[in-house]
């Protein structure tokens, strides 16, 4: 049942994008997070922040296999700041102080067979942006994720966050973790390297003119290495906002 600020479920070309509703959806949602983050159909990815969130879910037709799905959740007063899935990483304080409404995004995955579909990838930004209008969201957040922990696998990306992409002081959120590091120093021939190297997904952030934390965040649970990444809807370049609104329409 659609509540408010919650986006009606629509079709785009092939494919159904919605919000979850049901116990039948949850499982679908599931059963890709499991695969995708536990590497096993049996291995449980949920979590004490998936029944405070809502759950965006594409796939060919209702009750089909799962192409995508992402958690989402609107923070939107300091206390649910600090308690959401990113405040246990990462100390919101500053945004909090704002009382901005956030729009939390997490958990995004495909399925194997969806990775390279270009209807799914759209399918699933349109889901992200119809989402954050119908919540009259002021920015999207959430942590942009490495695969491996290894801080020194990923020190020429860091190093580029590092010297181009750093958000305001004034937003920015301070170290929370004991598993934080601050993101490294990094020569321009690194530099040059990194960028090659910037997940697809945070790629697209910082397109859209978002910025990154200026530390990172080893998860041993998922084997990653995170950055808090922000998109200021404000500061979406107009081109790029009338895109995503377009695809939004349908």
């Amino acid at each position: 049942m659609d509540g408010p600020g919650q986006m009606q479920a629509f079709r785009m070309g092939r494919l159904q994008v919605g919000l979850v509703t049901d116990e039948a959806g949850l499982r679908a949602v599931q059963s890709l997070r499991a695969i995708r983050f536990r590497g096993h159909p049996d291995r449980s990815d949920l979590d004490r922040f998936d029944p405070l969130c809502r759950h965006l879910l594409i796939c060919e037709s209702e009750g089909a296999v799962p192409l995508a799905t992402a958690r989402l959740r609107v923070l939107d007063s300091p206390q649910a700041m600090a308690d959401s899935y990113t405040g246990q990483f990462h100390d919101l304080t500053a945004l909090g102080a704002r009382g901005m409404r956030l729009m939390e995004i997490g958990r995004i995955c495909l399925a194997e067979d969806a990775r390279k579909d270009p209807d799914a990838l759209r399918a699933l930004l349109a889901g992200l942006t119809r989402q954050a209008q119908a919540a009259r969201i002021d920015m999207l957040m959430g942590c942009a994720s490495f695969t491996g922990a290894d801080p020194a696998r990923h020190h020429a990306a860091l190093g580029y966050l590092a010297a181009r992409h750093v958000g305001p002081a004034s937003l920015r959120p301070r170290y929370r973790s004991a598993l934080a590091l601050p993101l490294p120093d990094a020569p321009r021939a690194t530099q040059a390297e990194g960028l090659a190297r910037i997940p697809p997904l945070l790629r697209m952030y910082l397109g859209m003119g978002g910025w990154v934390s200026d530390h990172a965040v080893r998860d041993p649970d998922l084997d990653t290495l995170h950055v808090f990444a922000a998109v200021e809807v404000s500061r979406i370049p107009a081109r790029r906002l009338r895109r995503l609104q377009g695809l939004a329409q349908g």
